[in-house]
């Protein structure tokens, strides 16, 4: 049994590997470093990550609290999202001031991001030399003594006081420790791109919302990222967009069900071929207002992710953790997946120090943890099923039915983080609004 003295944290001197080098990976690893453990990072990948990723959102609290404990830079760019709008195609002619018709107005409270820009403030802070770039592991074991041993691809056997297992949806220690857990899948998924800001900017009117988008197969949304280039700063941000779209009774190039109608292969940035970039081009156009369509188009190389998910019984089973999307991936409906994985780690080094006993702080962290991540997991099923799978004819919508409408989805339960931010919230009907955000 692990113990330490009254004065030191539960991390100090105990050997820690951590599977993966992505969000909370890094997260976790910078927390217990500087606890005094031993940490070792292990990343399959040899390429720089921070290249990858597109559009996030993140609430403001995690934020902050990630600020407050130098996990990130506090001059990290980020662009404010004050309100989401439910609009449609005017009947009439689109002008710049009324580019589409909004029928719902919502407060919400979140910073988008880019994934690239996050992971680069992150990867910083992590010594060089606990972060092993190319080192694949293929192969946890739990040993006798409570330690477990990891193996790194064509290497020998490591051994650590304890493992977390960081290793995002392909995680090795969800296959470990659930192996004949299954990933859900969706009879839906999203075509996703990112341009410019230059290119085709978002009206005036809405650079601090995420316009959404109704149609028969779902929704899109649009909203500014921060470039890993130059950051927020105005003209020269990037233009985020999504749209989902379904299945069944379909022929999209390229893209086929399993045998249960679940899209399970995506598309990365690049990968499309011309047939599927005009596919897409061509949804855009025929149920989007023009300007989210132009924004479509001017995307040359779209990608497609799946929508996939998952809930694992328990975060923690002996000395294995797991960690951000290995533990639970929930559809994208929700956003702030890498905000819950910094809230993981974060929870993890508030545990090792509140308690003085290994085991204990592992199943505390466990207990809040799990709950969290069914919460999300649950909410992302619901927000899929009424967002995509059974939408309301948005075409006949008004404020009083969307009102209507959400409630019944949300019952009582939050999303948007309006709460956190109520006393300061620079839309009007924030405070009213707040009890179902």
């Amino acid at each position: 049994m692990i113990k330490t003295s009254k004065s030191e944290s539960i991390a100090a001197n105990i050997n820690i590997g951590v599977v993966g080098g992505a969000i909370s990976a890094c997260a976790i690893a910078i927390l217990l470093h500087r606890a005094g453990a031993n940490v070792k990072i292990f990343e399959r990948s040899k390429g720089n990550l921070e290249d990858r990723g597109v559009g996030l959102t993140m609430k403001i609290s995690t934020l902050n609290e990630a600020i407050r404990r130098d996990l990130i830079d506090a001059d990290m760019p980020y662009v404010p999202v004050w309100q989401r709008t439910f609009g449609r195609k005017h009947t009439s002619k689109a002008t710049y001031s009324t580019p589409w018709n909004d029928y719902w107005k919502q407060p919400i409270a979140f910073h988008a991001n880019h994934w690239g820009v996050l992971y680069r403030s992150l990867r910083k802070r992590v010594p060089d030399n606990i972060y092993q770039a190319g080192s694949e592991v293929t192969h946890l074991r739990e040993n006798d003594d409570q330690t477990v041993s990891i193996r790194i691809k064509n290497k020998n056997w490591q051994t650590f006081d304890l493992v977390i297992c960081a290793d995002g949806y392909e995680s090795l220690g969800r296959k470990t420790l659930y192996p004949k857990s299954e990933i859900s899948g969706a009879k839906y998924f999203l075509w996703r791109g990112m341009i410019d800001e230059s290119t085709l900017p978002i009206p005036s009117m809405y650079e601090s919302c995420i316009p959404f988008f109704g149609y028969p197969y779902g929704h899109g949304f649009v909203y500014y990222v921060p470039s890993p280039k130059y950051g927020a700063e105005v003209g020269k941000r990037r233009v985020n967009w999504a749209f989902h779209e379904t299945i069944a009774n379909k022929n999209i190039p390229g893209i086929t069900p399993d045998d249960k109608g679940f899209v399970r292969k995506g598309l990365a940035p690049g990968e499309a071929s011309v047939e599927q970039a005009a596919y897409c081009h061509k949804i855009a156009q025929k149920y989007f207002p023009t300007y989210f369509s132009d924004v479509v188009t001017a995307t040359k190389q779209p990608f497609i992710q799946p929508v996939r998910d998952w809930n694992v019984p328990s975060y923690v089973r002996g000395r294995i953790c797991l960690m951000g999307d290995g533990a639970t991936l929930s559809r994208p409906h929700i956003g702030g997946g890498a905000g819950k994985a910094i809230d993981d780690a974060i929870a993890l080094a508030n545990s090792f120090e509140k308690h003085k006993d290994l085991d204990v702080a592992l199943s505390h962290w466990n207990d809040e943890r799990c709950a969290a991540g069914t919460e999300v997991w649950e909410m992302g099923r619901t927000l899929g099923y009424h967002l995509v799978e059974s939408t309301p004819d948005w075409d006949s919508m008004d404020s009083k039915s969307m009102d209507t409408w959400w409630k019944n989805i949300m019952k009582d339960r939050k999303w948007f983080w309006v709460d956190e931010v109520v006393d300061w919230h620079p839309t009007e009907n924030a405070r009213s609004c707040s009890k179902l955000c």
